[in-house]
């Protein structure tokens, strides 16, 4: 779930690129929801700050899954400031996380009319789409929220977008999706992820064991990224590069579907 910095496209990763990284979970560790500073007494604080602080306060809620407190808080901020719009990017999010769409929908839009050049929200709504299987119109939130030049984390945007196309079919555009969040940020697991995943499927399995070493290189690769690994080591006859990606599953995660695949998958 999205976590701190708070409830902004950041932390969405972990939700909709599906937690293939260390730091990304569905269920995030997070500290105990706390202003980022001591709050001013009520009396000298502006309605905006009080806003803030309730926002926050609710984004610590939200990536500790306790949507009710969350809500309570989001009350609070939009009690505050009734023109506050992180607060309805965020209630977007609690209520998609709740599945109840319209109240979703709402907030979204509510919190686009307040800041329309926010690409935060441009991109939480991107995502909100793509999971709503409207992947076009989320392409174009993606876009939107990229091409502002203050947008601080693009490759965030992109490597969703990226995902996004997989899910239609648009191999060819997520491949570029997932380079053009590389150049933002080089080194970048999870479009490395992305574009070692599309040259393994079409047969180039040397660009994709290169693709493959930044996410090997992150403090925790997942079993999803070893399993690719071990298939791409398999493909490419080095049988030593495999057995590492199969003894480093079987140590970390002796339980998982992909451990589990090692004996009875042929990685086609």
């Amino acid at each position: 779930m999205p976590i701190r910095g708070s409830y902004r496209s950041r932390a969405l990763i972990a939700i909709f690129a599906l937690a293939i990284f260390a730091g990304c979970s569905t269920t995030p560790k997070a500290p105990e929801p706390q202003p980022r500073e001591a709050p001013p007494p009520q009396q000298q604080a502006s309605p905006v700050e009080r806003a803030r602080m309730h926002t926050d306060l609710a984004g610590g809620y939200y990536e500790r899954a306790q949507m009710d407190i969350a809500i309570e808080e989001l009350k609070l901020a939009v009690a505050a400031d009734p023109g506050y719009a992180p607060a309805y990017n965020l209630y977007g999010l609690v209520y998609a996380v709740l599945g109840d769409d319209r109240k979703a929908e709402q907030s979204f839009e509510r919190a686009l009319a307040l800041a329309p050049n926010d690409s935060d929200v441009h991109h939480n709504w991107g995502w909100y789409l793509c999971q709503h299987k409207r992947e076009r119109e989320a392409l174009a939130q993606f876009e939107i929220a990229v091409a502002n030049s203050l947008y601080r984390t693009p490759e965030i945007a992109l490597v969703n977008a990226g995902r996004c196309a997989q899910t239609i079919g648009e191999i060819r555009l997520a491949e570029s999706y997932f380079r053009r969040a590389l150049t933002a940020q080089p080194g970048n697991a999870l479009a490395s992820y992305g574009v070692a995943l599309i040259a393994y499927k079409e047969a180039r399995y040397d660009e994709a064991r290169k693709w493959m070493r930044p996410v090997m290189q992150t403090t925790t690769p997942p079993p999803e990224a070893m399993y690719l690994g071990l298939c791409i080591e398999r493909k490419l006859g080095d049988r030593q590069a495999e057995m590492s990606y199969i003894t480093q599953l079987r140590n970390r995660f002796p339980d998982s579907v992909e451990t589990k695949a090692i004996t009875t998958e042929a990685c086609e």
